[in-house]
């Protein structure tokens, strides 16, 4: 299960910019579907057992398990996912160190996209790791 925890509309790009998706989505995060994964709820805060990763704008708090990697999103290049560029209508993501995905390890790499209107940069960037660490060709 990939995990994104953050407001955000990341499930409206799947099938318009990134491929289609299985997910469910719920306030404060979007779950990628897979019934491997965990995730404790403790005093209004989750704690994720189990997860192929967990995608997190840069500065939010999240408890998880050895193991399970966190993906962070942001325009930092200390990040995992950080945007290169963007112009009103391209924008540019960089995986900036390699991550583990369900088929091996994914290099760092860079690749760009087209824009839609009323989408933030991390719904992007969620979208962009989701599609990595998922293996799927983008």
């Amino acid at each position: 299960m990939l995990i994104i925890i953050g407001e955000t509309k990341v499930s409206e790009l799947f099938g318009k910019i990134f491929p289609e998706r299985g997910y469910v989505a719920v306030k404060g995060a979007a779950l990628i579907n897979d019934e491997n994964a965990v995730v404790i709820s403790r005093n209004g805060k989750a704690e994720v057992i189990k997860a192929r990763g967990v995608i997190v704008e840069e500065n939010a708090k999240m408890s998880t398990a050895r193991g399970v990697q966190v993906i962070t999103c942001g325009n930092n290049p200390k990040n995992a996912v950080s945007i290169t560029s963007r112009t009103n209508d391209k924008i540019t993501l960089s995986l900036n160190r390699a991550v583990k995905t369900g088929k091996g390890i994914c290099e760092p790499l860079e690749e760009p996209f087209d824009m839609i209107e009323g989408f933030s940069e991390f719904d992007y960037m969620s979208a962009f790791a989701v599609s990595l660490l998922d293996d799927t060709d983008i």
